[in-house]
């Protein structure tokens, strides 16, 4: 890598890139969903203690 590459990249702003496909070109929202469920689980609870506190 050269000088002027490396000086190139870290002059580039930053990116806010959002990645919807994986590399074999298909978007995987039920791994994401799958990924999320014990999140949305935890949340689910917090939220019922938190009524059953009132």
């Amino acid at each position: 890598m050269t000088n002027m590459e490396i000086r190139a990249l870290e002059n580039r702003g930053p990116t806010a890139t959002v990645w919807t496909e994986s590399y074999d070109g298909k978007t995987h929202y039920g791994d994401v969903f799958k990924a999320l469920t014990p999140a949305l689980f935890i949340v689910a609870i917090a939220a019922s203690l938190l009524v059953a506190i009132l």
